[in-house]
């Protein structure tokens, strides 16, 4: 755990001081509480990851030319839009009004 020494890492859910590395993910957090919530954020996602329409449509946006035209028209796709809010619920957690 000597990498969470260093003065830039900073905890994936509250964004203070961590303590601890998740396990599963090796991301750093700093209380259990902090750890409840990245594990419930982490197993929605992976439930939506499991979805085979979203899968298809992943390849789909990886795959594509117009990438940004493919984006707009997933983003009519509820199960994508989402995916989509879990992924920034996760990257950008104290952005969204819930945290």
């Amino acid at each position: 755990m000597s990498s969470l020494n260093c003065k830039t890492v900073i905890c994936v859910v509250c964004l203070g001081k961590p303590k601890y590395r998740c396990p599963g993910c090796r991301v750093p957090y700093c209380s259990v509480t902090c750890f409840r919530k990245h594990k419930g954020d982490s197993a929605l996602l992976r439930n939506l990851l499991l979805n085979p329409h979203l899968r298809q449509l992943m390849v789909n946006l990886d795959q594509g030319v117009d990438k940004a035209k493919l984006m707009r028209a997933y983003m009519q796709e509820p199960l994508f839009v989402e995916f989509a809010d879990c992924c920034l619920k996760i990257v950008e957690p104290h952005q969204n009004g819930d945290s």
